[in-house]
């Protein structure tokens, strides 16, 4: 419609009251009349009400009228002059009474099949109509849908629908307009329809994983589906796909293992998948063409399509997804996903904007879109109906997927109430179910003390943040040329100590997850080619070593972003969320090359899953059996004792000078590790600079 020749339009903006919109270019937008056509019965009734002397709509006059009518029917507006228009029903939605008279708490939305016939609802309340299309054999029939309580549409479609494809035809002012189903279990490539699947045939084997007794004793390995197998140094067959963690036997040119073998020797306890729901800057049909980490999501109710072998079969969009979850269990590891329940893609290409318009996105007090997440919109999880969805969301990917815990994107955008509620319904399912995420304070339409942010942990002692200070203080900070502890800066070292063991900034120790590299920004290495230029390479990646130490055997959870243990490199390039394959795609043959290092980390993951000294769960025992000394305002003196395991007592030192350091050891101690391969002589030990000591007795 060419919006420049519109002359009226007519807003219902709560359950008694109408806006009329008059173009001034239309009899100087005055008429003396209005009526309301109710297209049913052809009735018509005369409103009663005011002139605005100001419009919030240039170019239009405005007029308010209070008048009854009826959600789900079709009206138009008459003017004098016998210019019509019809209502729109789509800003009910944003005022105060909508929620509570339309929410709807039934588990049964979406399609549900059997041989027999299946069912379909759909949650449309501003709608004045609804019409499912079903493909069958390329046979297309159409079936209207009746309007039940609370805005849902319904009808029953009797035969085998096994298979065939569907969406949904909603009305809104007028025109009906093509919609996904956000409940639908499967979709064809590129989201063109559903598919309609049995889900009798894809059931998901349980996890007889022992139960997680601490979130400590977690370690999160972070990896992308694509990123880990699409180089050809892999050695996996089913590159850039689901499936290829379930191969065994895979190995780098040099015939060492790389995929599940890897991961099964690295020892990690947690695999946390970068998103997996279906996202939209990926051609499902032409899989090369785009690149796309996934934060983008157009469903969040199926899979991605270019990570399974054929994106049309809506059964292996379920069962790959779920034989890769079992592969992963079968090795003793736990699978987080990274979901991104904060924004969508496209505000308004997507089928929750479809079904409910201007309902499941957060608005600023102007009516503008909320946009903390810098993507063009913000996700108003504080609505009934949405945060039912999150949350029945969240249920489909554990119960169905046999997901372990999830990691959330953005997480500071969504109110403490419903990821409350998030955990509680996972923990009901999975006591050991773990859930964390970003924890940023975003500038969005919802007050800050509802916000899940890191300032607000202690509202939410059940949930893991990012640790950002550990990060920074270590690392360095996201500007390429800035400096941590381990990149040089022993002016931080009393902050280092702070970050390795928190007692003040969070609620309880196992909520902070301690990181230095994730997806996000440049990669440790690269940061420091900029940051410590002027070292030599060899004297970097010592640095990056003592990080993955101290990420590792500090007070907390431990994140390893995939192949920070070889130093992965992206080139230089801060941001790779489209980057492509060349510079995202894992490098195996970089394993191989830094053969030392990997096998360093794997003795470390080994020390701390086999000493509970490095996982203890409260700050008491901390503050009992764990101390941390600055030695020489340069160097970190890290002593911990355990009353379990083959040793009690452990010493380690952190030296981040280039300066070598002497100390004096208590008698009974060994050296289990040392990067400059040092003794204890005469209880005098030396540590050279940029070197790992560890101790115990």
């Amino acid at each position: 419609m060419e919006e420049s020749a519109v002359r009226m339009k007519a807003y219902a903006t709560s359950f008694n009251e109408i806006h009329v919109f008059l173009s001034t270019n239309y009899y100087n937008g005055i008429s003396s009349k209005f009526y309301l056509r109710d297209l049913k019965n052809d009735e018509m009734v005369l409103l009663h009400g005011d002139s605005l002397e100001h419009s919030h709509l240039d170019g239009f006059k405005e007029y308010v009228f209070h008048t009854s009518f009826t959600m789900g029917r079709v009206y138009r507006i008459v003017d004098a002059y016998g210019l019509t228009c019809f209502l729109d029903f789509s800003r009910m939605s944003l005022c105060e009474e909508f929620d509570d008279l339309y929410f709807y708490d039934g588990d049964d939305l979406g399609n549900r099949y059997t041989k027999e016939g299946t069912s379909f609802k759909v949650w449309a309340p501003l709608s004045t109509g609804v019409i499912l299309k079903v493909i069958r054999k390329e046979e297309e029939s159409l079936y209207p849908m009746k309007r039940g309580l609370k805005g849902v549409y319904h009808c029953y479609v009797e035969g085998d629908l096994e298979g065939a494809h569907y969406f949904y035809l909603i009305k809104h002012v007028g025109n009906y307009e093509i919609s996904m189903d956000p409940y639908a279990y499967s979709a064809s490539a590129n989201g063109r329809t559903n598919i309609i699947v049995d889900l009798d045939k894809v059931p998901m084997t349980p996890s007889t994983l022992p139960p997680l007794k601490r979130k400590t004793d977690a370690i999160i390995y972070e990896t992308s589906v694509r990123d880990f197998s699409m180089s050809s140094t892999s050695g996996m067959t089913h590159k850039g796909k689901f499936l290829a963690f379930t191969e065994c036997n895979t190995s780098t040119d040099s015939g060492n293992p790389t995929g599940l073998d890897y991961l099964s020797c690295l020892g990690i306890t947690h695999l946390q998948l970068m998103p997996v729901n279906d996202f939209a800057t990926v051609d499902e049909s032409n899989v090369h063409e785009l690149y796309n980490w996934g934060y983008d999501p157009a469903q969040y109710n199926v899979t991605e399509g270019s990570y399974v072998t054929n994106p049309n079969d809506g059964y292996k969009r379920i069962k790959e997804a779920q034989q890769m979850v079992e592969a992963l269990h079968s090795r003793g590891m736990r699978v987080v996903l990274d979901v991104v329940y904060n924004h969508m893609h496209d505000v308004n290409f997507n089928a929750l904007e479809k079904t409910v318009p201007h309902y499941f996105f957060r608005r600023n007090q102007d009516g503008s879109l909320s946009n903390g997440s810098w993507c063009g919109n913000d996700l108003n999880t504080t609505a009934k109906m949405c945060r039912k969805y999150i949350l029945d969301m969240c249920k489909r990917w554990q119960v169905l997927y046999g997901i372990d815990g999830y990691r959330f994107d953005l997480m500071g955008l969504i109110d403490i109430d419903t990821m409350k509620l998030i955990d509680a319904q996972a923990k009901a399912i999975d006591p050991s179910f773990i859930v964390y995420g970003e924890g940023w304070n975003m500038t969005t339409a919802l007050l800050e003390e509802k916000r899940t942010t890191i300032q607000n942990n202690r509202k939410t002692p059940q949930l893991g943040f990012f640790n950002d200070f550990f990060r920074d203080t270590l690392r360095g900070t996201n500007q390429m040329e800035s400096k941590g502890y381990f990149s040089g800066d022993t002016y931080k070292t009393n902050d280092a100590i702070r970050a390795m063991c928190q007692f003040d900034m969070f609620d309880n120790i196992g909520q902070s997850i301690n990181y230095v590299e994730c997806h996000d920004n440049a990669t440790c290495y690269d940061k420091l080619r900029r940051s410590n230029y002027d070292e030599s390479k060899d004297i970097r990646k010592k640095r990056l070593r003592l990080m993955l130490a101290a990420v590792i055997l500090s007070q907390g959870v431990p994140f390893i972003h995939s192949g920070q243990e070889f130093f992965r490199t992206k080139n230089g390039q801060p941001n790779t969320y489209n980057a492509g394959d060349q510079v995202n795609a894992l490098d195996w043959n970089r394993k191989d090359m830094e053969i030392d290092t990997v096998q360093l980390i794997q003795f470390l993951i080994r020390l701390r899953k086999e000493n509970p000294c490095f996982r203890y769960d409260n700050y008491e025992k901390i503050r009992e059996n764990v101390q941390l000394d600055n030695i020489e305002h340069r160097m970190i003196q890290y002593k911990l004792h355990q009353d379990t395991g083959r040793y009690k007592d452990f010493l380690i030192y952190f030296n981040a000078s280039l300066d070598t350091i002497e100390v004096e050891v208590e008698e009974g101690y060994i050296v289990l590790c040392h990067s400059e391969k040092g003794k204890i002589v005469d209880q005098r030990l030396s540590i050279d600079g940029v070197c790992l000591v560890i101790l115990a007795r």
